[in-house]
């Protein structure tokens, strides 16, 4: 019986330890951090901007008009769907911005334009992206 609670006490610790303990890390993956930024070249600011990333929120609240955010998230798997969610003004924007796969160097810039339009680019990451938006 000691065995059964003992066991119970260490899966609860290991439940509640699950957000800290620190995920393995394969000596073969090349990168082991996936880098997205999103840039706002809105007209306006846009607000609550989630990224979901290796099926995780990432929450980076507000972007100014002319600013840009960046998510930098541990890779867990070969390959993940990217979502994107934020207000323009008093809508509501959900946009499936594709896969991050190892082609993309597990990078991708994410480009909100004027009326909140949303186009993204595989694998570029950093300023001289903004320069080269589509």
């Amino acid at each position: 019986m000691k065995e059964y609670v003992l066991a119970l006490l260490v899966l609860i610790v290991v439940w509640v330890n699950k957000d800290h303990i620190v995920p393995v890390k394969y000596q073969f993956w090349a990168t082991q951090d996936s880098h997205l930024r999103v840039y706002n070249n809105s007209d306006k600011d846009i607000g609550d901007v989630v990224v979901y990333v290796w099926a995780k929120p990432h929450s980076l609240g507000t972007v100014k008009k002319g600013e840009s955010a960046e998510v930098t998230a541990k890779r867990s798997r070969d390959l993940t769907e990217v979502v994107i969610v934020f207000k323009y003004g008093n809508e509501r924007v959900d946009k499936h911005l594709g896969i991050l796969d190892e082609e993309s160097d597990y990078q991708m810039s994410i480009f909100v334009n004027f009326a909140g339009v949303v186009t993204n680019q595989p694998g570029i990451v950093g300023s001289s992206a903004q320069q080269s938006k589509p």
